[in-house]
């Protein structure tokens, strides 16, 4: 019979190796070469981290998970707390808060979540750095972002999706 410790360090553990794989595709990302060169169109692949995180493991853990990558890609990337940062953080804070509410109502599946959290992520930035730039003016780039973010975030939902009950199995 297992104790609640063991549970307690097999989810951080989980979770720290979860962490470390999505700051490396993010970072993994900034290799890639992106044919305009707007921070907002990438992949996000460690969006698909974050939808096993929240389907796995629930808000407040993947709140804890978020934190750790953010910071952590922050340190590796972008600067603490400078302007990329913030808008980064901005997209992230709107996509967790949005993907968690889908999931919760059960509005959606797996791809869906992935959809949303790639929209939402786009918003945030786009919301985040109107309000460091004092302008509405990126605001026009918001229909293209939510368009290109449609293949991507279907893509890191389906990967969500199929890799959801490999993991369900394991930590269970």
């Amino acid at each position: 019979m297992r104790s609640s410790t063991d549970t307690t360090t097999k989810t951080m553990l989980v979770l720290a190796l979860l962490a470390a794989l999505a700051v490396l595709l993010r970072l993994g990302e900034n290799l890639l070469p992106l044919p305009v060169q707007l921070g907002a169109i990438r992949p996000g692949l460690a969006n698909t981290i974050t939808i096993l995180c929240l389907y796995l493991f629930g808000l407040r853990l993947t709140g804890l998970f978020l934190t750790a990558r953010v910071l952590l890609v922050g340190l590796l990337s972008t600067g603490l707390f400078t302007p990329g940062f913030l808008i980064g953080l901005g997209g992230t804070l709107l996509s967790l808060l949005l993907m968690e509410a889908g999931r919760r109502r059960q509005l959606f599946s797996p791809y869906g979540i992935g959809i949303l959290g790639a929209a939402a992520h786009n918003t945030g930035q786009i919301l985040t750095a109107s309000l460091i730039m004092q302008s509405s003016a990126l605001f026009s780039l918001l229909p293209l972002l939510l368009l290109l973010s449609l293949p991507f975030g279907l893509l890191t939902g389906a990967v969500a999706a199929k890799t959801l009950p490999f993991l369900k199995q394991y930590l269970h």
